[in-house]
């Protein structure tokens, strides 16, 4: 669930968490509404249980576990203010009133600066970010200005430590031979200091599995496992 972006110090009060004092919200991550927002909330792709276990399996595997709170996940907007709440729902209820399910695959690795990353190949989410950055964009952060689906296997660890997973997964004894999967529609949730709940569920219009590039009759009800904390002692 790409990964938070607070910096802390000290002990956490409880597994993952920070307390008040220890999390710093980075200026670019701020929604522009010109006012303070105390409930930031993140609008993140639902993918088919299936999908979602095995990508998180892969970030259990390698993500820190004492900062690891969330599972697998691609955001698309990460700080949506509190204070337009109204609007952002309307605008993704409608989305979701007009769109089907569709395919998502894994796609290369990549390096970031302290981990690393797994593209998600998913062009329709590229369609509902534009549909709604268009909508938002007056008070989206900077952070929100721009969307790369991917997700977060590793993060917060030294340039060598990031390295030497990437080349597990790649080529080594972790090696991950992809995921593909579907994306059922969207989520909303709450963000607080790293912890992700649940606001909202927006399936999509078509309750449908996409098989060989093909929708047919969805299989599985179970498609909206949570986010809101790490999966890793499960």
């Amino acid at each position: 669930m790409s990964q938070s972006s607070a910096a802390h110090n000290g002990k956490p009060t409880r597994e993952g968490g920070y307390t008040a004092e220890e999390y710093i919200r980075r200026p670019d991550h701020t929604p522009q509404t010109g006012q303070d927002e105390p409930e930031k909330y993140i609008l993140a792709l639902h993918t088919d249980l299936v999908h979602h276990k095995a990508v998180t399996a892969l970030r259990n595997a390698h993500f820190p576990a004492n900062i690891n709170k969330l599972s697998a996940h691609v955001a698309l907007f990460r700080a949506l203010p509190g204070s337009q709440l109204s609007i952002i729902q309307d605008s993704i209820l409608h989305i979701a009133q007009h769109h089907n399910p569709f395919p998502i695959a894994t796609g290369e690795l990549f390096l970031m600066a302290h981990g690393v990353g797994l593209h998600a190949h998913v062009e329709p989410a590229k369609d509902i970010f534009r549909t709604l950055k268009d909508q938002w964009g007056g008070f989206l952060s900077k952070q929100d200005q721009s969307f790369r689906a991917h997700y977060t296997i590793q993060n917060k660890v030294q340039s060598s430590v990031a390295q030497k997973c990437f080349e597990d997964i790649r080529n080594g004894p972790d090696r991950f031979e992809g995921s593909t999967g579907t994306v059922t529609g969207l989520s909303l949730y709450l963000y607080d200091r790293g912890y992700w709940t649940l606001k909202h569920t927006y399936p999509f219009s078509v309750k449908k599995e996409v098989e060989n590039g093909k929708l047919v009759d969805g299989k599985d009800e179970e498609k909206w496992p949570s986010l809101g904390a790490s999966t890793a002692s499960k």
